[in-house]
């Protein structure tokens, strides 16, 4: 008999050994020559590996953490994959380490790893249960095999994140210390000596700071922090300086221990914490855009947030209606902002910029348009040299109105040196130049005038040079602020100007530069912008369709005018036919169809017909019948309110007017209001 029977000793688990298995097959999985895996010993809170990447041998301290999970056999789900129990307090552990985390599974039976990257399951959990982390468990679903090129992608992965933390704190103006043991941050400006003196400091001016456009300052000092801080005035302040940097899963981090403790946090910056945490998820995509939308129009007391909201709810109203009276409604929207002194510089030179925007895209639209008019005008009467004067002259009126507030806006920028304002007023500049440049390169008058210009026609490449520099300035005030989705949109811009320009390679770097970014911070609605741009939706792109469909429209319209204008003819001929009542009526003309017999009976319902409802008018024609006088409407406009030719076929809305004048010419025939011959002389 062996004498260690004898002896009492503790029993082993089948559950350790096959934990104690599971990392033993693990770790050659990972190339010594790549990864150095450490086991965490000490206090297990459901945390087995740390792993540090290595470069050629050597050591960077950029890592990412596992937590191992093993069963002896396990029945796959109907997709192939398997599922295991995880507890949400082990999720967030993973989270708040603000490093890439994975969770990796073993299954005995197949001798298989399975894996699932930390962010994907967040996502997947957000998704699927609005408040999932006030439940006790969830069950994570692993069906990608830790195959040797997983392990690749896990590296480029890990590499690509952490780089950006590194790029971060070197980009930042440390002055050095020559204690090193010390865990402070010293800098010339906030001299800030221990870990108390930095809560102290972002608490006190970390958002002033970020509005400065120093959100990396913020970062750098929570940097600097070694063990984890409960004050919710500084976790959002440092959570929102996370999100001008681009690092949304920290930012969300931060918001979420925030929330912890937000009932000790005033009003306003409550409504700051639901925005900013409502603002990072719905980018991410763990919220969908209706509860977003549906938290976004609840907040209320913070003035910042609720004039900002009040931009954007105008905004998607006029999107929604994109006609006269949406615009004006914008615009009353934009100008209560702009002329209200009580509101701060900043939220008024917003919504001056949108206004820039928006108005100067509309001026553009309206060129484009009158032209189009013109065309349409003079396929059916010949060039007029009169109404492209007029048009001419109506857009450099309005052209000259834009410039004006364009000029006026900059100058109160800079004197206030908004450098936030300054780039969005810059870009918007940019991009109201640019369109006018595209609409004018393509859209021309269809028939020639001798000695007439067809267009604004010049050489735009000196101006598209300096709109590439102005966007280089704009991009690297970006850069230094590092607010990527404003970069980002500044670069779109950058590539459709390169793009125009025909500097091909140029605009290629510019979207690879991009296409970088998007990936690397993993922002969603970004890449889908990204995809929409190169497959058709630069400005450029987008004119060339509206030409194409108006095109297209134009000969569908021109067929479908000659088949109205047809029936009314046959109306015309059907009346010849019929004998006229010998009832004492009125004449009338109605511009462009001719002229009417209106029995005295009939004037209401003639009036009916027309639409016409002003008092006054219907007065004014009853003088003209009484007195012989033949009066004139012209029925081109839907609403007439006056007596006249009016703006004669400037009034012509298109096919839109033809049908309705289609529908009178009927219904005056059924009434028996028949066209009346005019013969003028002896």
């Amino acid at each position: 008999m062996n004498k260690l029977d004898e002896i009492k000793l503790p029993k082993g688990s089948e559950k350790e050994e096959l934990e104690q298995i599971s990392k033993d097959k693990l770790r050659p999985l990972f190339d010594v020559k790549l990864f150095e895996v450490r086991e965490e010993i000490y206090r297990d809170k459901g945390l087995d590996l740390n792993i540090e990447l290595k470069y050629k041998n050597k050591y960077t301290n950029f890592r990412f953490i596992v937590q191992l999970k093993a069963t002896e056999t396990k029945t796959p789900n109907t997709d192939g994959s398997y599922s295991w129990q995880i507890d949400t307090s082990n999720v967030q552990y993973l989270l708040n380490a603000g490093i890439p985390a994975y969770y990796i599974c073993y299954v005995k039976q197949n001798d298989t790893f399975y894996y699932r990257q930390l962010n994907d399951f967040i996502a997947e959990l957000s998704n699927k249960h609005k408040d999932w982390n006030k439940q006790d468990s969830h069950v994570l679903h692993a069906s990608e095999i830790l195959t040797a090129k997983g392990i690749d992608e896990i590296y480029e992965e890990v590499k690509k994140r952490l780089f950006a933390t590194r790029e971060i704190i070197e980009k930042l103006h440390i002055v050095k210390s020559g204690d090193l043991t010390k865990k402070v941050s010293i800098t010339s400006e906030y001299k800030v000596t221990d870990e108390t003196s930095i809560v102290d400091l972002v608490e006190k001016i970390g958002l002033t700071i970020i509005n400065e456009g120093k959100s990396k300052d913020v970062i750098l000092l929570n940097e600097r922090i070694s063990g984890d801080i409960t004050s919710p005035l500084y976790n959002l302040t440092v959570g929102i300086a996370a999100y001008y940097t681009s690092n949304l899963f920290d930012s969300l981090a931060f918001f979420q221990k925030a929330n912890r403790e937000k009932e000790l946090l005033p009003n306003h910056l409550v409504e700051h914490l639901k925005y900013f945490d409502a603002l990072v998820k719905y980018s991410i995509g763990f919220i969908k855009q209706e509860e977003y939308l549906e938290i976004i129009n609840s907040l209320k007391q913070s003035e910042h947030l609720q004039y900002y909201i009040q931009i954007e709810q105008a905004k998607e109203k006029y999107f929604n209606s994109l006609n006269e009276n949406g615009f004006n409604e914008f615009k009353n929207e934009m100008f209560s902002i702009i002329n209200n002194k009580e509101i701060s510089s900043n939220i008024r030179f917003i919504a001056s910029c949108e206004y820039l925007l928006f108005w100067g895209s509309k001026i553009n639209m309206e060129h484009f348009q009158s032209i189009a008019l013109i065309n349409a005008l003079e396929i059916e009467n010949g060039p007029n040299k009169k109404l492209r004067i007029e048009g001419a002259r109506d857009w450099m009126y309005k052209n000259t109105q834009w410039e004006n507030f364009y000029q006026e806006l900059n100058k109160e920028i800079v004197d206030k040196k908004d450098i936030f304002a300054f780039n969005m007023c810059k870009l918007n500049e940019v991009k109201v130049r640019f369109e006018l440049i595209v609409y004018t390169s393509l859209v021309k008058f269809e028939k020639t005038i001798p000695d007439f210009p067809d267009s604004i026609h010049i050489d735009n490449s000196e101006q598209l040079e300096q709109m590439i520099k102005n966007l280089n300035k704009i991009s690297d005030n970006y850069k230094g602020l590092y607010h990527i989705e404003n970069l980002i949109a500044t670069l779109s811009t950058k590539y459709e100007v390169l793009k125009f320009a025909k500097k091909q390679n140029e605009a290629e770097q510019i979207i690879n530069e991009i296409q970088a970014l998007v990936e690397f911070y993993n922002l969603k609605e970004q890449k889908q912008k990204l995809e929409f741009l190169i497959n058709g939706g630069t400005t450029e792109d987008k004119v060339k369709h509206l030409i194409k469909n108006t095109v297209e429209k134009s000969k569908s319209d021109r067929e479908e005018y000659d088949t109205l204008v047809q029936e009314m003819k046959e109306f015309d001929d059907l009346e010849k036919k019929q004998k006229r009542d010998k009832e004492e009526s009125v004449t009338i003309e109605l511009f462009p169809i001719g002229h009417f017999s209106v029995p005295k009976s009939k004037i209401d319902k003639f009036y009916e017909i027309l639409n016409i409802d002003s008092y006054k008018l219907t007065k004014h024609l009853d003088f003209f019948f009484e007195n012989g006088i033949i009066p004139i409407l012209n029925i081109l406009n839907e609403n007439i309110t006056k007596e006249g030719y009016a703006n004669g076929k400037l009034d012509d809305k298109g096919i839109e007017s033809w049908r309705r004048i289609r529908v009178i010419r009927e219904n005056l025939y059924k009434d028996k209001i028949l066209r009346q011959e005019i013969k003028y002389g002896l």
